[in-house]
């Protein structure tokens, strides 16, 4: 009895003192180190610092000078059903459905700026016997960009002009001035426009110092047009000096409102 009772009292005074001494350990470990030995230094723990791919790296907004030359194909969907149905009447080409234009933009970009500030000259280049050109100063924002993508909404003023040159049928009162002047008679005509867009530039090819992407253009024109004046221009018909004859051509004409979609190349330089 005696072996038996010492076998068991060591079965459960061995554990409990085991316990003992890691609840002990435990408690040293979670006080504070100057409670241990308040005259000993201990160096402070080093800052927890977010793990490398929890880390979100904000996009630096472009500082530097820019200046950009943009070349695009424009598709405009305002016509002048009037003066079509003067060409139509007369034997000459009418307005295409969808006419196509070219533009050129020349623009720049300040230092710490999100505006944009252009130029840009376009003109119809689709087959029809009226061709148009349009010339206008635009400011543009920016309001969401990224590395290689923007987005830019604006408007641009200018002026536009037309004209017909009358190589073919006459009407009456077109055909005695003909003879008058001994010349060959052209209808221009002039007006205002005005074109709020939205722009998206795409640059997937960067250097420091270059830039070459595409964009898109969504705009609608707003183009308010004088009357049609008849005349002749000095060298056969060329972008000259134009005489007008008469302002009563009896050719009506009307404002033309619509969309202009465009797309094309944009090359961007920058200067430090």
């Amino acid at each position: 009895m005696t072996s038996r009772f010492r076998l068991l009292l060591a079965f459960w005074i061995l554990p409990a003192a085991l316990f003992s001494q890691v609840r002990q350990d435990t408690a040293a470990l979670t006080r504070p180190l100057a409670a241990v030995n308040p005259k000993t230094t201990y160096p402070a723990p080093p800052a927890q610092t977010a793990h490398p791919a929890r880390l979100v790296h904000r996009y630096q907004e472009d500082s530097t000078f820019s200046i950009l030359f943009n070349i695009s194909t424009v598709f405009y969907t305002a016509r002048d059903e009037r003066i079509d149905n003067f060409l139509t009447k007369y034997g000459y080409i009418p307005q295409q459905k969808v006419p196509v234009g070219i533009n050129l933009e020349l623009a720049a970009i300040p230092f710490n700026s999100k505006m944009t500030y252009s130029l840009s000259a376009s003109t119809i280049i689709s087959r029809q016997d009226v061709i148009s050109s349009i010339f206008k100063l635009a400011a543009y924002r920016r309001f969401f960009e990224r590395e290689h993508f923007w987005i830019s909404a604006g408007a641009g003023l200018g002026t536009h002009g037309s004209r017909i040159i009358l190589n073919g049928r006459l009407p009456p009162s077109f055909d005695s001035l003909a003879h008058l002047y001994n010349k060959e008679l052209a209808l221009r005509r002039t007006g205002f426009v005005m074109e709020p867009a939205v722009r998206f530039f795409w640059y997937p090819l960067q250097t420091s110092r270059f830039q070459l992407g595409i964009f898109g253009n969504v705009a609608y024109d707003f183009s308010f047009n004088r009357g049609w004046k008849v005349g002749y221009y000095n060298q056969g018909g060329q972008f000259s000096t134009f005489k007008g004859i008469s302002k009563n051509t009896n050719v009506q004409s009307h404002h033309e409102f619509g969309w202009a979609f465009s797309d094309g190349l944009s090359f961007c330089f920058k200067f430090d």
